[in-house]
């Protein structure tokens, strides 16, 4: 298990608004009176104070999880459903052998222990154990670090790091109604071991329970596919100095070619010949190879026929 801060650093800073997300702020408020979002309480007044007053600004697990509550919503899926996928989005990644995906308390030791001095390691091996590990954390770990152990900080880190498509897998039993959820890992480049276990977990509950997917990679790619957002991802460190001088080049219109290697060996050119190439879906495209580092390499050929290579620095450190 990787800590997506040790390489994002910054993501726990509140700078996306709400409208980038086309999310009202009356609703964001009404969701915040139902418990849905991971905020301390508060008073009801403070609140209809803040919708006319305050403005919103959330981190970037924050945001995430919003686009979920509304992805979720434009479902139609009860509130109940809802607050018991927060509970368990917000809890601590845990050790459970039959969820295929899920690390291994080893893998949750040693992401931890990159986050503190070495000398320090001894000491703490011995205190930890399965059993008291989520106390163990929380207690030694900073109030907005914590989030990377919890399962919306691993969503981020498997897409953002990983490359891994993962979903989230709600599971509603027929005979009880009870709710269970995993993260499922649904990977193209998987072992056949993984994808036959994968299927397996699928196909149980396919013939015995109600199941609702949502894949995590669409929602992320929404914070790099709109332009309104690049500001904001520019700001956490998502893109790399070599990245902003392409999305520089974007903007002002200086670039007329764009060859895009990607990490699957897929090659793709786009002559950016007109305003609309610039501003519409080639931007978008390449926004979203850039944010998710789906490329091994991008060569840009300014308009003066000067050229740019960036190679993806992020791929070959992992």
């Amino acid at each position: 298990m990787i800590s997506i801060l040790n390489y994002y650093p910054l993501l726990t800073e509140k700078k996306i608004p709400l409208k980038p997300l086309d999310v009202h702020p009356r609703v964001y408020f009404n969701w915040k009176q139902e418990g849905l979002l991971n905020e301390k309480e508060s008073n009801p007044n403070d609140d209809k104070i803040a919708v006319q007053r305050r403005k919103v600004f959330l981190n970037a697990f924050e945001a995430l999880w919003v686009l979920i509550i509304k992805e979720l919503r434009n479902l139609n899926i009860d509130l109940k459903t809802i607050l018991e996928l927060k509970k368990f989005l917000f809890t601590i990644v845990q050790v459970d052998e039959n969820k295929v995906g899920a690390p291994t308390f080893e893998e949750i030791i040693d992401t931890f222990l990159e986050t503190i001095p070495l000398e320090l390691h001894d000491g703490v091996k011995e205190e930890l154990s399965e059993k008291n590990m989520d106390s163990f954390l929380e207690n030694v770990i900073d109030e907005e670090s914590i989030i990377a152990f919890k399962y919306i900080g691993s969503l981020l880190t498997d897409v953002l790091l990983l490359k891994k498509a993962v979903s989230i897998v709600i599971i509603k039993e027929t005979k009880t109604s009870e709710l269970d959820f995993f993260i499922a890992q649904n990977n193209s480049n998987a072992s056949i071991k993984e994808k036959e276990e994968l299927y397996e977990q699928y196909a149980t509950h396919l013939s015995k329970n109600t199941l609702i997917n949502i894949p995590i990679v669409p929602l992320v790619s929404q914070l790099f596919e709109d332009e309104t957002f690049e500001k904001y991802c520019v700001s956490f460190g998502l893109f790399n100095s070599h990245e902003k001088k392409l999305l520089k080049a974007l903007n002002d219109d200086s670039c007329k070619k764009i060859s895009v290697i990607k990490y699957d060996s897929e090659r793709i050119t786009f002559d950016i010949t007109k305003e609309v190439d610039v501003k519409g879906d080639h931007a978008k495209e390449i926004r979203k190879i850039l944010g998710l580092k789906q490329y091994e390499k991008v060569e840009v050929i300014y308009r003066n026929d000067k050229h740019l290579v960036i190679k993806n620095t992020q791929r070959e450190n992992n």
